[in-house]
């Protein structure tokens, strides 16, 4: 190892144990930084003794303002002068390969004052970085002229320079989801980041010349107290970034969920309240990230309004104490909260009405006043029609609950739902806090009406309207997971809340039962739609006998879409959405008294086939022949876009076997489709065949034409969620399913494939169980496991080597978890036995075991 390699390690090491040892992260970035001062000293007197006597060397960026992490890039400008000797420019390229030879990551540029400040005006980057450099090494003379130049650019170019920063935060976010609560976030580039810090300081030092933190509550930027919530956030983070290069050994910045339970154990996190300690490390993560993405938010209104000084130069005062200036609310003084503790809550629907936000003042001064809201606010009359009336308006629910949650009224008038501020849950299907989750449900439920994305269920944009209480949906979408978290089961423990909540706030018994009902049922109608039989009629009397009548079933449903669409990105698809609407079209049924084969029941199958037809451009003659084979459960089972390329396949089949596949972009899936003469085990072998084919099968269905063949269709995806749309990738699979069945020696065990082990897979029990509410007709098995590549196949195996027919298949993945539904017959066509199904129960558990890793 070189000296200087040597140096370096031993820099790294003594980071190390600082950091065990619980110094702060400012000091560690700072001890870091200075080790790399002495290091590219020596080394650049070393390697470049005549460059030294006429080149600046700058550190800036990052390494500008002494914020180094263990693995940060280290970034120089070489000031040069306008004539360079040839032997510099070999010195200066000696000391470059000097640091790469030890292992450095460095950024440099080498140009003259003149090159630099051209750079620098047609570069808002370089322009970043010049505001935080620093002379390393040199006599100073480019460097300190340079400095006074750019005091002049931005003399000039400050408002500019403010709006390129404003641009690019907002860019940030959106990138992140314009959310800080994201369960594996970007600890330096995502909202509520380090990079949110480093905003506001470019965008105070353009504008203010301010060139240290208390700068900024000397002009008045930042209150007191916010500027101490910057600067520990800030702290925080930079101990977890150090931490982060520490565990990794490289420079990241993502706290992955390996990453956390590093975290969590190196910091001395340990378990409380009944949460692990790695739930405890998230929750101060999440506390300190919202907090910089609060004062980052305050801070982007605050030269909003200085960058348009037209829009809030006038100010009218709209009444109690309240004013109006530009399209912003605000308050006509500091103790405005205090003379009347029911603005807290007031200004919030004054915003609402108006479809306006609050000003930058109003946000700061009710998160200063927000303890004020007391058990007395609480029972006051006035605050509870207040909040009622914010549920109920017809615009900026959402928005509206978001801004309280942030300024912390919400945790405050609802004192239930402060447990779940920054609560994360430890697995790779939730994508957010449970907060976060649960305003944005509230925001997917109010999309319903508004249609102002793309909607997950067109059936809940109509049935929406059916409902005369949306604001009782909102609270039960609002305690819905306010539970999580505690001891027990979360959908009862919140029912009791939500109970507790209605009868404070005095709605009357039908209102306060619907609520409670809601919140300890929101899975129902999700798992009865994946995981049971729909062609069933004794699933659906039980399903509708627990709903009870039409308009709780309106209800559900839209809770439903709400909170899966909310969960994460691309979680919604339209595999799930056709579920609950065949789940709600037969539940409406019953309730009508129709269910058993009725008149309206064989109208709507036709309907179903019909649009089906419609769809396509092929004789009927065929279409007649086609739709002969095709099984009721098959028929009922798919909607006619997905119906119309089964019958397309079935009469290109002309009998014999047929492979396809159809790409669903806008609703992220992709159908591969077989149809092929029916053998032992023909849904194991083809889910071996996909299997290493780098796809994710969302769900899957095995139907026996009535003319002996048997139709296999599986719904895919993509790794990240979209439909599996690569075509030569397609053509392959659909080559390999024709090969196996050309070459088809019966039911073969699957192949073994490696894979890397998530650590969150090794937290994820192995359950297998009968589920006899799922299906009267069949036996379903449930089984529920950490989900790994060739999980399907062995399960689908493992059955058919028994000797039973698989009849559906309901594949479900929940992030790092895989939850399976197989509706099996035996040999003679019946439900297994008893004895049958408890000795497949022990060999599916053996077969779900996560196998070593590679």
């Amino acid at each position: 190892m070189s000296q200087p390699k040597a140096r370096l390690q031993a820099l790294h090491d003594t980071i190390r144990e600082s950091f065990r040892q619980g110094q702060d992260g400012s000091v560690l970035c700072r001890m870091m930084s200075d080790g790399v001062d002495e290091i590219v000293a020596d080394l650049w007197r070393q390697h470049a003794p005549t460059a030294s006597t006429c080149v600046d060397l700058v550190a800036v960026g990052g390494y500008g303002r002494a914020e180094l992490a263990p693995f940060s890039d280290w970034d120089f400008w070489l000031l040069v002068p306008e004539r360079v000797d040839e032997h510099v420019n070999e010195e200066i390229q000696a000391f470059l390969y000097a640091l790469w030879d030890m292992g450095a990551k460095v950024g440099y540029a080498v140009r003259s004052v003149k090159e630099s400040l051209e750079h620098i005006q047609n570069d808002w980057d370089a322009a970043t970085a010049s505001l935080e450099s620093r002379l390393l090494d040199g006599t100073g003379e480019h460097y300190h002229a340079m400095d006074e130049q750019l005091e002049s650019f931005f003399r000039r170019q400050y408002k500019k320079f403010v709006r390129v920063k404003r641009a690019e935060v907002e860019q940030r976010h959106l990138r992140s989801g314009d959310t800080a609560f994201l369960m594996e976030p970007d600890i330096k580039e995502g909202k509520g980041g380090l990079r949110d810090v480093q905003s506001i300081f470019w965008m105070a030092r353009a504008w203010y010349d301010i060139r240290d933190a208390e700068g900024l509550t000397e002009h008045g930027v930042l209150s007191p107290r916010e500027l101490e919530h910057l600067l520990t956030a800030r702290d925080f983070l930079l101990r977890c970034r150090t931490g982060l290069h520490l565990e990794s050994g490289r420079g990241v910045d993502r706290l992955s969920f390996e990453l956390q339970m590093a975290l969590t154990e190196c910091m001395g996190y340990q378990p409380a309240e009944g949460r692990p300690a790695v739930e405890v490390f998230m929750k101060d993560y999440f506390r300190h990230a919202g907090r910089l993405a609060r004062v980052s938010g305050l801070l982007t209104m605050h030269f909003d309004e200085l960058l348009n000084p037209r829009l809030f130069s006038w100010k009218k005062d709209i009444g109690d104490g309240f004013t109006l200036q530009g399209d912003r609310v605000g308050i006509a003084h500091e103790r405005v909260f205090q003379e009347d503790r029911l603005r807290l809550l007031r200004i919030f629907h004054i915003a609402q009405e108006g479809r306006r936000r609050l000003s930058s003042t109003a946000l700061r001064q009710i998160r200063e006043d927000v303890l004020l809201i007391d058990d007395d606010f609480r029972r006051h009359p006035d605050a509870r029609e207040h909040f009622m009336a914010i549920l109920r308006a017809k615009r900026n629910v959402h928005w509206t609950l978001k801004e309280m949650n942030d300024t912390g009224v919400l945790g405050r008038y609802i004192p239930e739902f402060r447990h779940v501020v920054g609560l994360g849950q430890f697995n790779r299907y939730h994508a957010y806090t449970v907060d976060e989750h649960t305003i944005r449900a509230v925001g997917e439920a109010r999309n319903f009406i508004h249609g102002e994305r793309p909607q997950r269920l067109d059936l809940a944009a109509e049935v929406i309207y059916k409902i005369h209480r949306p604001e009782l949906l909102y609270l039960a979408l609002l305690f819905h997971d306010i539970a999580k978290g505690m001891p027990g089961d979360h959908s009862h423990n919140g029912a009791m809340l939500a109970r507790r909540f209605c009868q404070r706030m005095e709605l009357n018994v039908d209102a306060s039962a619907l609520v409670e009902w809601l919140v300890r049922e929101h899975l129902t109608m999700a798992v009865t739609s994946q995981r049971c039989d729909l062609s069933d009629p004794e699933v659906i009397r039980k399903f509708a006998d627990l709903v009870g009548d039409a308009g709780r079933l309106d209800y559900l449903l839209l809770l439903t879409v709400a909170d899966i669409a909310a969960v994460g990105p691309n979680v919604w698809n339209d595999w799930k959405g056709t579920l609950l609407r065949e789940l709600y079209q037969a539940t409406q049924r019953y309730f009508r008294g129709d269910h058993i084969r009725s008149k309206s029941a064989e109208e709507m199958l036709k309907i179903r086939v019909q649009a089906a037809r419609d769809k396509l451009s092929l004789d009927e003659t065929l279409l007649d022949k086609a739709v002969s084979l095709i099984p009721r459960r098959c028929l009922t089972h798919f909607p006619p876009h997905q119906l119309a390329q089964i019958m397309e396949l079935i009469v290109a089949s002309q009998g014999r076997r047929r492979v396809a596949s159809w790409v669903d972009s806008k609703r992220c899936e992709t159908l591969i489709m077989v149809v092929t003469d029916e053998r032992p085990g023909l849904l194991a072998t083809l889910a071996d065949v996909m299997s290493s084919g780098h796809v994710s099968i969302i769900a899957a269905q095995a139907f026996e034409l009535y003319d002996g063949r048997a139709l296999d269709v599986f719904h895919v995806q993509s790794a990240d969620g979209q439909a599996f749309d690569e075509a030569t990738d397609l053509q392959r699979i659909e080559k390999r399913i024709c090969n196996i069945l050309d070459e088809y020696q019966g039911l073969q065990e699957p192949r073994s494939i490696r894979h890397r082990k998530h650590i969150l897979m090794e937290h994820v029990p192995v359950r297998v169980r009968h589920l006899p509410e799922a299906s009267s007709r069949q036996t379903a098995i449930e089984v529920s496991t950490a989900d790994h590549p060739g999980l399907l196949a062995r399960l689908t195996y493992t059955i058919s080597r028994e000797g039973y027919n698989i009849r559906n298949a309901a594949i479900s993945t929940f992030g790092e978890r895989a939850v399976d539904v197989f509706f099996l017959v035996g040999k003679d066509g019946q439900p297994l036995t008893t004895e049958e199904m408890q000795q497949l129960l022990v060999r599916l558990e053996q077969a779900a075991r996560l196998p070593e890793a590679a």
